[in-house]
């Protein structure tokens, strides 16, 4: 049992705690080194995962990113993008 965790699998850890704040379900997938980040579509997830240079989380196929020193601000824009009315959203 591989017990070291990747510095991308930490940040990703660090973004889930965040997306906790706007009670965002998600799950890190060691195996993929990526974010499951839960819809309201059943199935259906939006994968965040940390760029090769390890400055960026990158999510919607890199079509977004946003840096990995502000984890509020990216668990925020997340949560926008998969609650797209706002439901639950604070953004203050």
């Amino acid at each position: 049992m591989n017990t070291e965790t990747t510095p991308e699998i930490e940040l990703l850890a660090g973004l889930r705690a965040e997306l906790t704040e706007y009670e965002v379900r998600s799950e890190v997938r060691e195996n993929v080194a990526g974010l499951a980040v839960f819809t309201d579509v059943r199935g259906v997830f939006v994968w965040v995962f940390v760029s090769y240079s390890g400055r960026y989380f990158s999510w919607d196929q890199d079509g977004r990113q946003h840096p990995v020193n502000d984890m509020p601000g990216a668990a925020r824009r997340i949560a926008e993008q998969v609650r797209p009315n706002g439901s639950g959203v604070v953004t203050s």
